[in-house]
């Protein structure tokens, strides 16, 4: 495993679909289609994780350690069985960084708009 696996850097600038189930888990535990629904309500429709990408997706936040999956309650509940997903604190952190980074674009762009005048 290299050095950098785990350094948050490494994902910087997140992929759009990446940033939005990591947002999407921040609230906690959801299964594909909770998160699914949750980005297409949050983005008014212009986001859509595609089962496809959503699950491709999720595969690759699992493998990069970003995500875990977690035991579904429903299932002893004898709801139909899902698979629950979470943010691991690496997730997490990158998350985190991921947001920082945004802001300090967002501080760059205010700060630049201040100078000119507003134009």
């Amino acid at each position: 495993m290299p050095a950098d696996r785990h350094t948050t850097g490494r994902f910087l600038p997140l992929r759009p679909q990446w940033l939005h189930i990591l947002l999407s888990l921040a609230a906690g535990p959801r299964h594909g289609y909770a998160i699914m629904n949750e980005v297409d309500e949050w983005t008014e429709g212009r986001v859509r994780l595609w089962p496809a990408t959503l699950y491709n997706t999720l595969r690759q936040l699992l493998d990069e350690r970003l995500i875990e999956e977690v035991d579904d309650p429903s299932e002893e509940s004898g709801g139909p069985p899902r698979r629950p997903y979470a943010l691991t604190p690496f997730g997490a952190e990158v998350l985190d960084a991921e947001a920082r980074r945004m802001q300090a674009l967002v501080d760059a762009v205010r700060s630049a708009r201040a100078a000119g005048g507003g134009r």
